[in-house]
């Protein structure tokens, strides 16, 4: 489709030159082996759309951009450059010296996209055009975009998007650093300082014994011609399937209720996670809607949190990566059969508690039991359900619609905090010709009243 969005104005936010001294460890961030785990994914892409205000849309612009150069010599890795040394093989986030030579793009645009429609209708192209596209295909690479657009057809409204490098920070790491820029903006027009604990960027935070080598070796199989970081597809095109996408707000009531009968039904005795409840349900519906009932494995992969679980605890203010990978599986008939969700929830609850219990026990094999899974047969799972998306604001209030673009996979789920307490909003992509009968499965299982579609796109 034709751009519907139009760039106005491109420039950076810049590092001060002269300032303070950076952060440890500097101008020169090696990352550990949790980063060089994500090197050849595209980057984070995330779009917030937020309803018209008063404020003009030039001193929202302000705003944003004297917020953002407030908040980056705390995440100044985000302004680095993403590189590598061939010998030995490591990735590193560089800041140049120099005036400017540190700084993040920040795009303004303006689009005749009408705000509520895109509210109500998932339009991926649209919302792609929302957020800076910084993808690289071969090192070196920006690590962070800003982008800005107003909405100059009818109703108005501002979209801003964000695209952040998952070597530089995993979600929890992002999210930290969404509430510090939204929360300093609100205090740039409040005459408020953030008062949050500093952000933490340094990788010695998170070494183990063979650290380095694990990270050479993850490089060696994850982009075996690096510096080139361009990942194969995962068919040729003309196999490829067309996607569709919709986002399922679930009230807290609906994750209440989803919650006891997943319980009583799994014998627990206790009230399971959101994440666990939410995850399950996904797992099980896009197995049941893809048509899953053979005896072949069926996998679910996700991230579990190590910061409390490493041998030595890495602290909350931690930004960079620290998430290990999880997959479990059951064979497609036993996800198909009546008591299938009990066992998507207690495999699930098994697999968080081996990383608890060893976070850093299988990280060898993370690359390769991830490729080894058959193709069409894991159902991935990504976010969290204590991920702040509504929280977000700026000083002119909270986003109407917050969106992961950055979702390509058939079979993916994304999760975060819907807009009221306790609600949880989940974003899932599969095949266009299984989502009806995804909708069906997923909503029914909860409560149809409860869990409200958002939106489609085929």
């Amino acid at each position: 489709m034709p751009p519907v969005v139009r760039p106005r104005k491109a420039s950076v936010i810049a590092l001060p030159a002269g300032g303070a001294p950076l952060p440890e460890p500097g101008r020169r961030v090696p990352l550990s082996p949790f980063d060089a785990y994500w090197i050849t994914l595209p980057p984070v892409r995330r779009v917030f759309l937020f309803p018209p205000s008063p404020l003009p849309f030039t001193d929202v612009v302000g705003v944003l951009r004297s917020s953002l150069e407030r908040v980056l010599p705390a995440f100044h890795p985000f302004a680095g450059v993403l590189t590598y040394s061939p010998e030995p093989l490591a990735l590193s986030i560089v800041l140049p010296e120099g005036e400017g030579a540190c700084s993040v793009a920040f795009v303004e645009a303006e689009t005749d996209l009408e705000f509520d429609r895109l509210v109500e209708e998932y339009d991926e192209e649209a919302l792609r055009q929302l957020a800076p596209d910084i993808r690289r295909d071969e090192l070196p690479a920006p690590v962070m975009a800003a982008q800005v657009t107003e909405f100059v057809g009818g109703g108005g409204g501002v979209a801003v998007g964000v695209a952040v490098h998952h070597s530089a920070a995993d979600g929890r790491g992002l999210w930290r650093f969404l509430e510090m820029w939204s929360a300093t903006a609100a205090g740039v027009m409040e005459g408020q300082v953030w008062a949050g604990p500093e952000p933490l960027h340094d990788r010695s935070l998170v070494r183990f014994d063979g650290d380095d080598d694990l990270a050479r070796l993850y490089l060696q199989q994850l982009a075996p011609d690096f510096p080139r970081v361009a990942p194969k597809p995962d068919a040729p095109p003309e196999r490829q399937r067309p996607l569709s996408r919709q986002t399922f707000t679930f009230a807290a009531s609906a994750v209440r209720r989803l919650k006891q009968r997943l319980a009583a039904a799994a014998s627990t005795g206790t009230v399971p996670s959101t994440f666990a409840t939410m995850t399950a349900h996904g797992w099980v519906s896009i197995a049941r809607a893809r048509g899953f009932t053979d005896d072949t494995p069926v996998f679910a992969a996700f991230l579990a949190d190590c910061r409390a679980h490493m041998s030595l605890p890495v602290p909350g203010a931690y930004v960079g990566n620290c998430v290990a990978l999880c997959t479990t599986s059951l064979r497609g008939s036993e996800l198909a059969r009546p008591d299938g969700p009990a066992m998507a929830l207690l495999a699930i609850q098994e697999a968080v508690a081996e990383v608890k219990r060893d976070p850093l026990a299988d990280r060898a094999r993370w690359c390769t039991k991830f490729a080894a899974i058959p193709p069409g047969r894991a159902v991935i799972l990504v976010g969290s359900p204590w991920f702040p998306a509504y929280g977000v604001d700026f000083g002119f209030g909270r986003p109407a619609r917050v969106e992961l673009v950055s979702m390509n996979h058939d079979g993916e789920m994304a999760l975060v905090a819907g807009r009221e307490p306790g609600s949880v909003q989940a974003s899932v992509a599969i095949a266009a010709d299984k989502m009806p009968t995804f909708r069906g499965m997923f909503e029914l299982e909860c409560d149809r009243a409860l869990a409200m579609p958002v939106s489609e796109s085929e």
